[in-house]
């Protein structure tokens, strides 16, 4: 009998600890290490739409999300004024699953820790590997407490500012800036909504998500250039003058941003992308999610490309090919996929940004209006497409 494959895991994220179960299903013995001293997460919430949800059923999360999450059938788009402008469904719902699932990210990422520590995964926190050294047969790993260890294979799920990335496949895949930031913050749900709400602005948006019948959290994207940095004891402030600013003051929502100014866990997240191209291996060493792909949130998939990524492998891992193949026919499966949503969550940002001036303002209203359903549902076909 072959022995079991052995695969190291840099990076306890999303991306990371869903992938660890994916694997130790198939027989992997995975270690996961992550730089910070505990599992933690940035930012509030987080949605997961048809395939992130077929997704975390393969890996026999699905139930427990559910439990913790909140379905969520559609969007309702609004103008600053509180005027309905158009309804977006998430998608029919498929094999009893509903289109859309929110819920705490934190919540999410204790529960796929807790998975992964079922499936038999070991966790070293405040832990990074310091060099890599291949052969034909292994891949050794030696760590910043001066370890080593040998792996059959190495997965860079460390994020946007990637180490794995950096130090394997070069500087020239760093982040990019795209011109537009969010700030998030944890809220009640005082209209007690079932479904997110959008209100376009004046360059941007402001979005509601319920996590439950008591708590939202609220979402400002605009278009900002350069990367100022705000004392973090002004945030929640200037998070509230931000919105105030894209609602032109009306009352439409007034109540949410009042909130926003006793919020205690305000983010504030410059946006930029990451687009390794093909093949996102070199040798033994992988990345993936977003070391390979960040992307905007504008179609809510990165968290579940990320997941999705993991199960893939993970199918191309338990087959009977080589290494190699397994990596060739993960690339042949996940590349067409992941570029069209990546590219679709930029295009969707930039469109939302176009709306400064009274004209374009009005023609995104109208956009939002008559044509952003047509839109939507691409992108419900897109993701309801197998992975």
């Amino acid at each position: 009998m072959a022995e079991p494959l052995k695969i190291l895991i840099v990076g306890a994220g999303i991306g990371g600890l869903t992938t660890a179960s994916a694997l130790a299903q198939i027989g992997a013995r995975v270690d996961v290490i992550d730089d910070k001293p505990e599992i933690s997460v940035a930012g509030v919430g987080f949605g997961l739409r048809i395939n992130g949800l077929r997704a975390v059923r393969e890996i026999g999360l699905l139930e427990k999300v559910l439990e913790v999450g909140h379905p969520a059938p559609g969007i309702d788009n609004y103008d600053p004024d509180g005027n309905l402008l158009s309804t977006m469904s998430y998608g029919s719902q498929e094999e009893g699953l509903p289109g859309c699932v929110t819920m705490s990210r934190l919540a999410f990422l204790e529960l796929a820790a807790q998975q992964a520590l079922h499936n038999g995964c070991t966790f070293r926190m405040s832990t990074t590997v310091t060099d890599v050294t291949q052969d034909e047969d292994k891949a050794a790993v030696t760590f910043s407490s001066g370890d080593q260890a040998d792996y059959d294979l190495v997965l860079g799920f460390d994020g946007l500012n990637s180490q794995i990335r950096r130090d394997y496949f070069g500087e020239k895949y760093a982040p990019r800036p795209v011109g537009g930031v969010a700030w998030r913050a944890g809220l009640p749900n005082r209209r007690k909504i079932m479904q997110p709400i959008i209100c376009q602005g004046y360059g941007g948006k402001i979005m509601l998500t319920p996590l439950s019948a008591e708590t939202m959290y609220m979402v400002l994207t605009v278009a900002e250039e350069g990367r100022p940095r705000y004392d973090p004891a002004n945030m929640a402030q200037i998070m509230h003058d931000r919105a105030l600013a894209l609602t032109g003051g009306s009352e439409f929502l007034a109540d949410a941003l009042e909130d926003v100014r006793s919020a205690e866990n305000v983010a504030y997240t410059p946006y930029s992308t990451v687009w390794v191209p093909y093949p996102w291996f070199r040798g033994r060493v992988m990345i993936m999610g977003d070391a390979a792909h960040t992307m905007t949130p504008y179609l809510g998939s990165g968290a579940a490309m990320s997941i999705e990524d993991g199960v893939v492998l993970a199918q191309e891992l338990a087959k009977d090919q080589s290494l190699l193949d397994a990596q060739l026919n993960f690339m042949k499966r996940r590349l067409p996929r992941v570029r069209a949503v990546h590219d679709r969550s930029i295009e969707a940002m930039l469109e939302e940004f176009d709306s400064v001036t009274p004209e374009a303002f009005r023609a995104r209203i109208e956009h939002l209006r008559h044509d952003e359903p047509i839109a939507n549902e691409y992108a419900n076909r897109l993701l309801r497409m197998p992975y």
